[in-house]
């Protein structure tokens, strides 16, 4: 056989070979690999306490200034802080500021020693961002880098299948390559069927990541700067909190280093009596304008249910038994607690209503 007609033979051989598809499968496959796999592996590091593990992308949904950028910040400074996580290797895109922010996080990072990222300062664009991601994971340097996006929308379009899709396919390349990535992003406008918040956009972020957590916020406190919130895990893997509660006070004219100063952690019973507190407070602004009404005819001298029910009736249009039940629902002796009235029985079983009144303590 010619030469010209060897190399044509082996040629052909070697084409059925590599396009036989047992063959490609089985040179895919992970068989006799593991070691190898097992030394590539991340322990279950956190870069963000009990919610972000190293290797993993987590997304964090919330509202429009619930606290998103302020907790991860936070926590990402903690981290820092402990010495258990590079800042080097950290890489934070914020997005989604004004240049008053930009330079206030920028000096927060140049303190902790990690990087800020802004788009069109130092010549950096969004769009570089996906680039990136394919490089890293590319060239195998992903291992140990952070790369947090503030927010998501914009290096895509959330509510687009094929580009959220995309996203999403690029960004798991970059986490089987090592790398991590939290992404912070926007819920629903409108709360799920039990008040509920949920995300923006399709399924494909929340489907793509490993780790998703809904911030909520619970207004109201021991005082009006005081904002609690919770983030609660819909998805997870890895040994990560089911939920976290945190709070922190916003006063007038603050820095937005005295605000991060302000954050802590708090307990369940503690975020349960702002819960109780914000259910107060929506429960009496609910009912504002038939407590005024009732309190207005006490006043008058009106103080006997049967004849208190007929009076708001006749001077406010509201229905008898929505004013029985308001009656009800605010009646006790301590103001705090949404009291707003209390009753004595008198003569003949008869219900008799009189005002309570906010005690304020004294100056000294």
């Amino acid at each position: 056989m010619a030469k010209t007609e060897q190399c044509l033979f082996e040629s052909q051989i070697e084409y059925q070979r590599t396009s036989d598809p047992l063959h490609q499968l089985r040179r895919y496959s992970l068989l006799g690999k593991s070691e190898l796999l097992r030394q590539q592996m991340l322990e279950d590091q956190f870069v963000l306490d009990k919610i972000a593990i190293l290797g993993q992308w987590t997304t964090l949904f919330g509202g429009p200034n619930t606290g998103k950028t302020l907790l991860v910040l936070w926590m990402l400074k903690e981290k820092l802080a402990s010495g258990d996580l590079d800042g080097n290797q950290v890489f934070y895109v914020n997005a989604d500021d004004n240049f008053r922010g930009i330079v206030e996080k920028t000096r927060l990072a140049e303190e902790c020693g990690f990087h800020m990222l802004a788009p069109n300062l130092e010549g950096f664009k969004t769009t570089e961002v996906l680039h990136l991601l394919e490089e890293f994971a590319d060239q195998q340097k992903a291992p140990g880098v952070v790369i947090i996006l503030d927010t998501l929308k914009k290096f895509t379009d959330m509510m687009n299948k094929t580009e959220a899709s995309n996203f999403g396919s690029i960004a798991r390349e970059f986490i089987a390559a090592g790398g991590t990535l939290i992404a912070l992003a926007h819920v629903n406008k409108n709360k799920s069927a039990d008040g509920k918040s949920v995300h923006s956009g399709t399924s494909d972020i929340p489907d793509d990541s490993d780790c998703v957590y809904i911030l909520d916020k619970v207004l109201g406190s021991q005082s009006d700067s005081t904002t609690g919130v919770e983030l609660i895990n819909t998805k997870s893997r890895g040994d990560v909190a089911d939920k976290l509660a945190f709070r922190y006070e916003r006063q007038i004219g603050q820095t937005y280093e005295d605000l991060l100063a302000s954050v802590r952690r708090i307990e369940d019973v503690e975020m349960e009596l702002m819960k109780e507190h914000k259910q107060l407070q929506q429960t009496l602004e609910n009912n504002s304008e038939l407590i005024r009404e009732i309190s207005q005819q006490i006043r008058l001298g009106v103080t006997e249910k049967t004849k208190l029910v007929n009076a708001v009736n006749h001077s406010s249009g509201f229905p008898h038994n929505k004013i029985r039940v308001a009656l009800s629902k605010h009646e006790g002796g301590i103001y705090s607690l949404g009291h707003r009235w209390k009753v004595t029985i008198g003569d003949k079983n008869k219900h008799l209503y009189e005002l309570v009144t906010e005690r304020v303590a004294p100056v000294e």
